[in-house]
């Protein structure tokens, strides 16, 4: 009887601990589903929407960098944490403008359009992510993803270029 009792014991451990093993893969698939789909770096910096960007350019003062990017990438998260980490570095996060274009980013014509809005001098148009930087509302250079996502490093090197931060 003994030895029953155990063997049933055993059993209700290891379906206890099957299930908490399944909750808890869950609950870490969902986080990091999450954070996928939101921006890490837009509740640092200000944020504007895409369709104000052409009369926010207008506005735009000293040296500030737009940042145009979209959600629902798990490498772009990642990039945002290390854009952010160098923002807080080099003290440049109230220069520094986030914008989503996510319901854009589909939308050939938008796309192709963002460099006559932002008054962009480019080969071929800006890919998403991207950052430009503007110096007294003019566009001096930018960095974007044509041939693969930029890395945090392109950023740094545009930080340096202008002597910028700290």
């Amino acid at each position: 009887m003994s030895k029953k009792k155990n063997v049933i014991k055993l059993c209700l451990i290891l379906g206890v601990t099957i299930l908490l093993t399944i909750i808890i893969c869950n609950i870490y698939r969902n986080y990091e589903g999450g954070k996928s789909n939101s921006s890490y770096i837009s509740k640092y910096v200000s944020t504007i929407q895409y369709n104000e960007l052409s009369s926010a350019v207008t506005e735009l003062s000293g040296d500030t960098f737009l940042y145009l990017s979209y959600i629902g990438d798990k490498n772009i998260y990642d990039l945002e944490r290390q854009i952010r980490r160098q923002l807080k570095i080099n003290e440049l996060e109230d220069n520094f403008i986030y914008v989503d274009g996510t319901s854009y980013i589909n939308d050939k014509k938008v796309i192709t359009g963002l460099n006559k809005t932002l008054n962009v001098t480019t080969k071929s148009s800006i890919v998403l992510p991207a950052i430009i930087y503007f110096k007294d509302n003019v566009p001096e250079d930018y960095i974007d993803s044509s041939e693969y996502l930029f890395k945090v490093g392109s950023f740094e090197q545009l930080i340096d270029k202008y002597e910028l931060g700290k």
